[in-house]
């Protein structure tokens, strides 16, 4: 298997801001050593490399590292460890496997992850999973690193939040996840894109996948280089939230992409027809390459696919009506099975006898690796790396390795488990984070039923929840936590428990703001200064309806912005807290930009702001300070 580095899903919990008691391990990556004895565990919240012996299961000695780790990748002669750690203060440390010391420590950008090393090219590969561009975009980078030396030899902008990464056997390419689609959510198509950069120069080609993907987690190549697998979720967003059957709302997928090309070939479901595979979070190949292996999150299983069976069933069948009509295996029953290569992505029972769903002790799985016969899971919320036998007399059978003592679990962390648990939900399709990433948001306009149907808006972030009140674009709610027990009700249609949804109050209220890479050494820019005072100047009027420390008065305002589905002119300001993570912006999610909120929305006109009578440049200062807050 030619994944080097692992990516980084316990970032995700960095990037919400919240801060865990020592006493929990969680751990985020996994690396096995190169004779298969000795698997080295990332762990998020201790802030540690535990290396755990293949021989007896048992954690032999644990090494520290500098800050929250995200990614870790061996150097080539696998006596040292590329760790990323740290948020806006970025850095990438080499930790010496012997003896545990730091060996060497340089800068990374914003919130570095999922090292990648290629041997052939002598580099080191990280993604910096938020950044900025000169259009006003949020948009992530990846960084090149001279091996040994790193030295910074070149920055390679990609589209939005790069937070997975994968190298082909032959080191000629790099395939990173983009988490999040970077479109107006007001599109017919909204999706994530895997980015594919050419070692050697620099290239990058993106790859779309289908309408609805978002939460790109796991990438890896398979062995022969032939073909890039990402997990991620293949969301529903365009019908209305009326029930969750049958992955109405969301549904969990395997995206397919040929490497020569460079190009999609086809998204499979996880899922079952009556059962749902939710939150795939990372992905390996057997040494081989003739099963897939996929950590399902939510769900709390390892998903084991035959490799050759699939590709096998996707190639044979035809792309076109016409021709399926010409073979005569054209479906005109309205049956779930696929008639042409199209019909894939949207058939639950494409996998059947194809695919196997092993159930797994403990909490959380978000990374895999393959040694010999055996997969190992990190468990997140358990502490454990549970190791799988795949054939063992009768069935596989699982082991669990603890990491440390059983974690004595907060309230915020009990809430933090119940809101990635899609066990809660209905057929298990889904969990609060399958459309609040992070606790954030997905990208994506739904049309939940709380206000109405037809009038689909964009999924907001949760940070400062508890202080917004009311809650939802319409105010339709009495408060966030009111908001938790309808949401378990009506979108994961299930009894909401009354512990459950407490705890995730405290998880809520344990959220706190990561700060923006639009801030210089912390502090704002020349550019968001003159912002600032424009933002504050009465004649333009923000404050009226963004007033600080929230940047919310929590009351409802037409401002122009009612479009031809809204039943309403009236829409609750939001915080401005970390908007610059948030795009794209209003209701309803139209502009990709803060700047084009101004330029094309003249946001504000219909309020009284005089925002015609500033220049470009007022406006561009005017964007840098609220994409700094």
């Amino acid at each position: 298997m030619f994944r080097i580095a692992l990516y980084c899903p316990a970032l995700l919990l960095l990037m919400a801001g919240i801060t865990f008691a020592a006493d929990y391990k969680g751990p985020n990556s996994l690396v096995a050593s190169p004779d298969g004895k000795l698997l080295y565990v990332l762990n998020y919240d201790s802030a540690e490399i535990a290396v755990v012996s293949l021989e007896n299961n048992a954690v032999l000695k644990t090494i520290p590292v500098p800050a929250q780790p995200s990614g870790m990748a061996l150097c080539t002669t696998a006596e040292n460890m590329f760790v990323t750690c740290g948020s806006d203060a970025g850095k990438i440390v080499v930790v010496n496997l012997a003896s545990g010391e730091i060996l060497k420590e340089v800068a990374a950008g914003h919130s570095p992850c999922a090292p990648v090393v290629v041997p052939s090219a002598q580099k080191l590969f990280v993604c910096n999973r938020f950044g900025k561009d000169t259009a006003g975009n949020t948009a992530g980078n990846v960084g090149v690193y001279e091996i040994p030396s790193l030295k910074l030899i070149q920055t390679i902008p990609v589209i939005r939040e790069p937070i997975a990464a994968a190298v082909t056997p032959d080191g000629k390419t790099v395939f990173v996840n983009n988490f999040l689609p970077n479109d107006p959510s007001d599109s017919f198509d909204v999706a994530s894109e895997v980015s594919a950069i050419d070692v050697a120069g620099g290239e990058v080609k993106n790859i779309r996948l289908p309408n609805g993907t978002s939460s790109l987690h796991g990438i890896c190549v398979s062995p022969d280089g032939k073909y890039v697998y990402a997990v991620g979720i293949l969301a529903r967003y365009a019908l209305p939230t009326t029930q969750v059957e049958r992955g109405w709302m969301n549904t969990n997928a395997l995206n397919i992409i040929d490497v020569d090309s460079k190009s999609w070939v086809n998204t499979v479901l996880l899922d079952d027809v009556d059962l749902g595979a939710a939150n795939p979070w990372d992905v390996t190949t057997s040494k081989d390459g003739k099963k897939v292996f996929v950590a399902v999150a939510g769900t709390h299983e390892l998903c084991v696919i035959n490799t050759e069976k699939m590709l096998q069933k996707i190639f044979s069948l035809p792309k076109t009506i016409e021709e399926a009509k010409a073979a005569g295996t054209y479906d005109t029953r309205g049956t779930y099975s696929s008639s042409i290569s199209s019909d894939i992505q949207n058939d639950l029972a494409f996998l059947v006898e194809i695919k196997k769903r092993i159930k797994l002790p403990g909490k959380a799985p978000r990374s895999v690796v393959n040694v010999d016969d055996h997969v190992y899971l990190g468990m997140y919320f358990s502490d454990t790396v549970v190791d799988v036998d795949l054939y063992a007399p009768g069935k596989p059978k699982t082991t669990e390795i603890a990491l440390g003592p059983a974690p004595e679990m907060s309230a915020a962390r009990k809430g933090e488990l119940a809101w990635h648990d899609a066990s809660l939900c209905m057929q298990h399709w889904q969990c609060c984070a399958s459309c609040h990433p992070d606790a954030r948001m997905d990208g994506l306009n739904w049309d939940l039923l709380n206000d109405g149907m037809g009038n689909p808006k964009n999924a907001k972030s949760m940070l400062y929840a508890q202080r917004s009140v009311p809650a939802m674009w319409q105010g339709v709610r009495a408060s966030a936590f009111y908001a938790i027990r309808t949401g378990f009700r009506f979108i994961q249609f299930s009894v909401p428990d009354e512990e459950i949804c407490t705890n995730i109050e405290e998880y809520f209220k344990s959220l706190k703001p990561e700060k923006s890479p639009y801030l210089v050494d912390g502090e704002l820019s020349e550019s968001a200064k003159r912002g600032k005072m424009i933002f504050e100047n009465e004649k333009i009027g923000c404050t009226a309806c963004h007033p600080g420390p929230d940047f919310t008065d929590r009351k409802g305002h037409d401002v122009g912005t009612r479009n031809p589905y809204d039943k309403t002119d009236i829409f609750y300001s939001p915080t401005l807290c970390e908007c610059w993570r948030t795009g794209p912006y209003l209701h309803d999610g139209r502009y990709k930009t803060m700047k084009e909120v101004f330029t094309i929305g003249k946001h504000g006109d219909a309020f009284g702001a005089d925002i015609e009578s500033l220049s470009d440049q007022e406006i561009s200062d005017l964007a840098e300070y609220i994409l700094s807050l």
